[in-house]
């Protein structure tokens, strides 16, 4: 059912990544062993990655394990090994399951990743995996928050490509360019630079398509929902998934148009703040940048810099140096919450975040 909120597990399920799932198999299947899957957020990875891996393990009995990083980031530092074998014993469901007791080489300091004092534990695990199949897929989901590990992570995703030739890794991420400092592929001193990788981009929705999304998923219920209702959704949610489907089980589950869009908003300001606590500690200016950027995009297409600066400066009442401001800018950018045009302009890309920050 398109209006499920869980991710779904079939690809049939799934609308609108047809191509992508495609382009996915079709690669794997030449021998590609390293995926990176990116989108803004909101925009579907969880679900298309559960969805593929799923319909692989159906169709071709390729086994999978998929690793939430976020969770394994914000874990109990006191005891993060109970709590990550239990969820990867979860996400196993018995694939991999003589090797998942092992992987509790994992742990979790406050915010960072490491390896524990016998990281052998960990490779010897991804070994026995390795000699185990012919074939494997290991996903990291929210990959960006590896970098916390103490340890840098992207010397054992080197050494997996480098050495396991059965292992296949997906790693995915909604802070693009916080990812791609991660990783660093383009530099030619970092662990993962040279190493072959597949990107596929999961887009937005355009109007059309968010328009069938609606009326499809609508009509598996049997319900028939006014035009009128469905492009206002269309034209106040833009093509992010993960809105419109939660703007669709509002109303499948009894409200009204407008109280669906308010629950939307109200349920995507709680995932901002979530989401936004990072830079929030690191600066408060963060923020007010953010909030002047809804402010000027509510009557024109972007901000131009120089006035973001002017607008900071204004409220903090004092001059803002021009090299800080394009430092928040670009860690903005990175983190997923604007987009740069390329000629000093911002907006914000996901019309219910800029809505966030309207309030």
């Amino acid at each position: 059912m398109l209006f499920s909120v869980e991710p779904k597990t079939s690809i049939k399920d799934v609308f609108g990544r047809k191509a992508e799932f495609l382009e996915f198999i079709e690669k794997l299947e030449n021998g590609r062993r390293l995926f990176v899957i990116t989108g803004p957020r909101r925009i579907g990875k969880t679900t298309f990655l559960y969805a593929t891996l799923n319909e692989l393990y159906r169709t071709k009995k390729i086994p999978y394990l998929i690793i939430d990083s976020r969770k394994a980031a914000s874990i109990n530092m006191y005891n993060p090994s109970k709590v990550i074998t239990s969820d990867l014993e979860l996400l196993s469901r018995d694939r991999f399951s003589r090797i998942v007791s092992r992987i509790e080489g994992i742990s979790v300091r406050g915010y960072g990743i490491r390896l524990k004092s016998k990281p052998e534990e960990l490779t010897e695990a991804l070994e026995d995996i390795n000699e185990k199949h012919e074939l494997a897929v290991i996903a990291f989901d929210e990959a960006q928050y590896l970098r916390f590990a103490r340890n840098d992570f992207t010397l054992l995703l080197s050494w997996v490509y480098d050495t396991l030739q059965n292992i296949a890794v997906v790693l995915t991420g909604s802070q693009v360019g916080v990812l791609e400092k991660f990783l660093r592929f383009g530099d030619y001193s970092a662990p993962l630079y040279g190493r072959y990788h597949v990107r596929i981009k999961l887009p937005r929705f355009n109007p059309s398509e968010s328009l069938e999304f609606l009326e499809r998923g609508f009509a598996e219920y049997g319900i028939e929902v006014p035009t009128r209702e469905l492009l206002s959704a269309v034209r106040t949610l833009d093509g992010v998934p993960g809105w419109l489907t939660h703007y669709g089980a509002y109303r499948i589950d009894g409200s009204s148009h407008w109280d669906a869009i308010d629950s939307v908003l109200e349920e995507a300001s709680g995932y901002v703040e979530s989401e936004f606590r990072e830079l929030d500690e690191l600066s408060p200016r963060y923020r007010a940048i953010m909030e002047i950027v809804a402010t000027i995009t509510s009557s024109q297409p972007t901000a131009r810099r120089r006035d973001i600066l002017n607008a900071l400066s204004l409220r903090e009442g004092r001059g803002i140096d021009s090299k800080d401001m394009r430092k928040y800018l670009r860690n903005l950018v990175d983190y997923g919450f604007l987009e740069h045009t390329g000629y000093g302009e911002y907006y914000i890309p996901d019309p219910v975040v800029k809505r966030v920050f309207q309030r």
